[in-house]
């Protein structure tokens, strides 16, 4: 049987799965952060824990407007 959703019932759906993809990849990006002089970094192009995070948030808010919910 196929189950069908409502327009609003689909948006959340969508709504939850993207918050729980970027609240993953902050998870993941925390966990392999790496300490040098006192600032934690991620990757190896030297941006900073504190930076990758404040993208992410821009990203996330950038989806999230698109909901209407």
């Amino acid at each position: 049987m196929i189950q069908h959703f409502t327009p609003e019932q689909d948006q959340f759906l969508q709504l939850s799965q993207s918050m729980a993809y970027y609240l993953g990849l902050r998870e993941g990006i925390s966990l392999f952060a790496y300490w040098k002089d006192g600032v934690q970094y991620v990757g190896t192009t030297g941006k900073t824990l504190k930076d990758a995070l404040a993208e992410i948030q821009v990203e996330e808010d950038t989806v999230r407007s698109r909901f209407k919910i």
